[in-house]
């Protein structure tokens, strides 16, 4: 495929505010792709060069991308670095100066995906001496061959900034969009759809959109089923280009590939979570890292929740792995949390975080020792665990965890009584822990969903939100008085919509923030920011600067109020809000859609409210 072509898609999806719209011009794009750039394309929508777990940074900053620039045009670098002032896109400013070169290219040809994409994998890959002129001379290439058009997305594509508000959500429901077709032929599908209409009553005018809605639907669901277990979109949309429907079949879980992490519900206390479980498995919760770890002989693979690839930031955990795991396939999953060797007890998330590093690896690795607790089994020589039954998975895990100092089991308790789970709750606490989580004996693994078969309890009462929310950043404002100096005075947050896969504003945040983190806001979202709003963002509040939903950060308030101006959860005239918020952490270990979500939300609402009235009541 053209370059020429991706960019003029990619031009009317940023022009488009409606995400069905956006659907729709994505869904012809990927119909349109042949076999070779289907794959290319979706990481580029994805804002990658592969798949998260894959590691490939583009490695360039907006410094090199002027240089480019000007070595393809002709114009200073001065010239440009004004025009970006102005601008704030040095997309739209390699757009204007590569429309009026001022030097031909003696080599100039015409732009292919595959061309652009193998500078861009070279660039990311290419180190050492003399890296930095072959980055440059890489990237102008591509500016010699480029059209105004072309090189707006060449230069935002390194810059993690593409400006389209694709989410993996809308590329599925691209995808699921091009197998309608295959999807009507499916007699069982059909049958299914067709009886749940006719139950509904569905008039006969809406009959076929109503039909053709659920079927896209259905195909939807199969598609992120298989990227659940195999987190790489990239190759899910090339097997999907050559085998159609039927290549679903061949995706299996598989060593090396991550798994995406089944996430848990929140109730407000012990009773709720006995009533709604039964007899249960409670572990301690932990506030470290949680971590995803794959093994096949001597050979291990560590993730994050987000399946980005952390092995090499945790030698210690990778040894364990090798001597204190007694089999050679396996992906199981855990807590890594840093302790004090000397107390036995456990250090906070900050100091935790301070593992995650690329430099200084083994200091730190002697300076905050972790351990790992593990809570679940996925894969174990060959057979897919998450089939099967909690408590057959925990046995299974209590099997193969051998003696060692380093890896152990969370702590668990199984009662059906309210008041032992209290307890249990109680005794976490003290230990410095989150709290707890419950767990349904009989559930399999939901890879990738939020279900009731995990609960989590935090220490929440007097109708106080004293559970944290994590907020997605949509905005920012400048700010006055001394914070003008940074550039950052507040922050514009939303909660994630899993329904319409849009963020919609909650709360507004001046408070929590501290110097450090006014400089790292402003440094990461500045690079991303625009006076465009997002076509995945819904607010009535209009920040400074919108910015692309990316970062993901932990809010604390008050408490949840009704709302006039914020969006989430919006009933009747009025949304939901937090009041008093104030930053607590960035989240680097969320995607924006794994933040809190407005069902939560709404559920949070409905339990702060019913605190609020037992509180009245007993004060009566």
């Amino acid at each position: 495929m053209q370059f020429k072509e991706l960019a003029s898609y990619f031009d009317l999806i940023e022009k488009t505010s409606s995400r069905l719209d956006m659907t729709k011009i994505l869904a012809e794009l990927l119909e349109k792709a042949d076999e070779e750039s289907i794959k290319k394309i979706v990481f580029l929508c994805q804002g990658r060069l592969g798949a998260n777990y894959e590691k490939l940074e583009f490695g360039l900053g907006e410094k090199m991308v002027i240089e480019a620039i000007a070595k393809a045009t002709g114009f200073t670098k001065k010239e440009i670095e004004k025009k970006f002032r102005e601008k704030g896109d040095l997309g739209l400013v390699a757009e204007e100066f590569c429309s009026q070169k001022k030097q031909s290219a003696l080599f100039s040809t015409e732009l292919t995906v595959k061309k652009v994409f193998e500078n861009l994998i070279k660039i990311s890959q290419v180190e050492g001496t003399g890296s930095k002129e072959l980055k440059l001379k890489l990237m102008a290439e591509l500016f010699n061959s480029a059209s105004g058009t072309e090189s707006r997305f060449i230069a935002r594509i390194p810059l993690e900034n593409l400006r389209l508000g694709i989410g993996d959500p809308t590329i599925m429901d691209a995808l699921a969009a091009n197998l309608l077709d295959e999807g009507k032929q499916n007699a069982e599908w059909k049958k299914e759809i067709e009886k749940e209409m006719k139950e509904k009553k569905i008039k006969e005018k809406n009959w076929i959109d109503e039909f053709d809605r659920k079927m896209k639907l259905k195909l939807r669901e199969r598609i992120e089923e298989k990227y659940n277990i195999y987190s790489d979109l990239g190759a899910i949309s090339e097997i999907l280009k050559v085998k159609r429907l039927n290549g679903l079949k061949e995706i299996q879980i598989q060593l090396g590939i991550p798994i995406r992490p089944t996430l848990a519900e929140r109730l407000n206390s012990p009773e709720e979570i006995i009533k709604k479980l039964g007899k249960c498995a409670v572990e301690s919760k932990y506030d470290g890292f949680r971590i995803q770890c794959h093994k096949e002989g001597k050979k291990v693979w560590i993730y994050s929740r987000q399946s980005e690839n952390m092995t090499s930031m945790f030698p210690d955990i990778v040894k364990a792995l090798k001597e204190e795991i007694k089999t050679e396939k396996v992906i199981l999953e855990g807590e890594a949390i840093a302790f004090n060797e000397l107390t036995g007890n456990f250090l906070s998330f900050q100091l935790t975080i301070q593992r995650k590093r690329k430099y200084g690896i083994e200091d730190k690795a002697k300076e905050f020792p972790l351990k790992l607790f593990v809570f679940d089994l996925m894969f174990l020589e060959g057979k897919n665990f998450m089939e099967k039954p909690f408590l057959e998975r925990r046995k299974k895990l209590n099997e193969i965890i051998g003696k060692g100092k380093t890896i152990s089991l969370t702590k668990t308790i199984t009662t059906d009584k309210a008041e032992k789970l209290e307890e249990f709750f109680e005794e976490s606490i003290s230990k410095g822990l989150e709290g707890i989580i419950a767990k349904d004996l009989n559930a399999k693994y939901i890879a990738g969903k939020r279900k009731f078969a995990w609960i989590k309890l935090k220490r929440s009462y007097k109708g106080e939100l004293n559970d944290s929310i994590d907020g997605v950043i949509i905005g920012y404002y400048t700010g006055k008085g001394k914070r003008t100096e940074f550039g950052l005075g507040a922050l514009l947050t939303a909660v994630y919509s899993e329904k319409e896969d849009v963020f919609k504003s909650v709360a507004k945040i001046g408070t929590g923030l501290t110097d450090k983190n006014l400089a790292e806001l402003e440094k990461i979202l500045k690079k991303i920011s625009s006076k465009k709003k997002p076509a995945r963002v819904q607010s009535e509040l209009e920040p400074d600067f919108w910015v692309e939903p990316k970062y993901v950060i932990e809010i604390r308030a008050d408490e949840i109020t009704k709302s006039p101006v914020h969006l989430a959860a919006k009933r009747e005239g009025k949304g939901l809000a937090l009041r008093f918020p104030r930053l607590i952490s960035i989240r680097t270990d969320k995607k924006p859609e794994e933040a809190t979500n407005e069902t939560e939300l709404k559920k949070m609402f409905a339990q702060q409210k019913q605190i609020n009235e037992e509180n009245q009541e007993q004060n009566y």
